[in-house]
């Protein structure tokens, strides 16, 4: 029997390292791409180019005292951040021809307010979303992997606590893990993206009346963290500990109460996707963070564009920013008429570097290539809507995303080191 398989397996196995070096050679002299039906084979070497590194201390050059300047009077009450992850350009030109028809305007880009983002961390050219949320979230580049903590590990403010300083309510949303890079930033500070446990305790000690997101008990590098998962067994009676009101059922998101911890198991659809579509969450945290009178400040991540940009699922991601575009959509339907809105939707990195090379109408198909399933530094889209929406124009460092919502907001002087605000 053994025998009989091997005689079978054998040639399979010769013809594949033929063909794949054939393949190899064949990419290697004429730099071309081979199709076989729907399936593209292309092997493609990385080119290198002489890279300097930036020219200012990233610490003190950006940081702001406290005890400079008056603080200007807010152009908006309330601020929702919107980010696609891994969202980028291609992604977003893709969507406004593939969602519905090319020359359609989702609501998300209907507006004459945009921006490009650039996106360089302080230890490289491609990002990851722990540096880039930190640089939106405290107005300072930072390395890969560190949350809202400098290169030499120094605390940096985040817009929550300057917002939480005067008085406002924030909130985070996101169809990911709850602990992942991306709304940490916003919430704590810590060395790794990756030590979920300190992350958990410190996002229930940060006063975020609104902490929305998933349940990472079956997240394959969460189950190797044994204190994240303990801490998720008790998160009801640590919650509690704290005043939030905790829910797992996403239908019960109608009914809650501020404070709110909501942990939600993965959706049914499978992937790393949690609870109810972005569009109900976020109307719903709308309607309990204007309970605070002095405003709020509200961050809305969609994580499936980022998680399929990695496998180069087209259809996935166009689905992710459907999600995004609706809740959008919904988000200033609610908001618009109150004249005290401002609404930004952007990105923190690209994943996948997507490009459409081929739209047939007559055939009904569009096709699509990735350059990478890695993040890249290809710049990113933003648009803004609302009271102080014009202030979002031109070529930005993602650092000056944050610096601009706490213009808008009133927050000045920031960004901020944490010691300053200990003197």
């Amino acid at each position: 029997m053994n025998s009989r398989c091997g005689r079978i397996l054998l040639p399979v196995l010769v013809m594949l390292a033929i063909f794949a070096t054939a393949l190899f050679i064949f990419s290697f002299f004429g730099g071309k791409e081979i199709a076989i039906g729907n399936l593209v084979l292309r092997a493609q070497k990385g080119t290198t180019y002489p890279l300097q590194a930036p020219r200012f201390s990233f610490p003190d050059a950006q940081a702001a005292d406290p005890s400079d300047g008056e603080r200007q009077v807010p152009a908006a009450r309330n601020v929702i951040l919107f980010i696609g992850d891994g969202m980028g350009i291609g992604q977003v030109s893709a969507a406004s021809d593939l969602l519905d028809y090319p020359g359609s305007t989702p609501a998300m880009i209907d507006t004459p307010h945009v921006a490009l983002v650039r996106t360089w961390v302080s230890d490289n050219l491609a990002p990851d979303s722990a540096s880039t949320g930190t640089a939106m979230a405290t107005g300072f580049k930072t390395r890969k992997k560190a949350v809202g903590v400098l290169d030499d590990g120094r605390e940096v403010r985040n817009l929550f606590e300057v917002a939480h300083d005067q008085g406002r309510a924030t909130g985070v949303i996101t169809t990911s893990g709850l602990v992942d890079a991306t709304p940490a930033t916003f919430t704590v500070h810590a060395e790794w993206r990756d030590d979920y446990h300190e992350i958990f305790e410190k996002m229930l000690a940060s006063d975020t009346e609104l902490l929305i997101g998933g349940d990472w008990t079956h997240f394959s590098k969460a189950k190797k963290n044994r204190a994240y998962l303990d801490l998720l067994a008790r998160a009801e009676e640590l919650g509690q500990a704290d005043g939030y009101q905790v829910i797992r059922d996403p239908s019960s998101i109608d009914t809650a109460e501020l404070p709110l911890l909501a942990l939600f198991p993965p959706r049914p659809s499978g992937g790393n996707s949690h609870g109810p579509p972005l569009a109900a969450t976020a109307l719903r945290a709308i309607e309990l963070l204007r309970e605070d009178p002095e405003g709020f400040l509200l961050l809305v991540e969609c994580e499936i564009t980022d998680e399929f940009g990695h496998s180069n699922n087209i259809e996935e991601v166009m689905n992710g920013i459907r999600e995004l575009n609706d809740a959008v959509a919904a988000v200033l339907g609610a908001t618009e008429s109150d004249g005290e809105t401002l609404v930004v939707v952007t990105a923190d990195h690209d994943t996948g570097t997507l490009a459409v090379v081929e739209g047939d109408y007559e055939e009904g198909r569009a096709t699509v290539r990735w350059a990478t399933g890695d993040h890249s530094s290809q710049w990113l889209p933003l648009f803004a809507f609302g009271p102080g929406a014009e202030r979002f124009t031109g070529v930005l460092d993602n650092t000056e995303v944050g610096q601009l919502i706490a213009q808008a907001l009133g927050l000045e002087p920031f960004p901020q080191l944490a010691d300053f605000a200990r003197n």
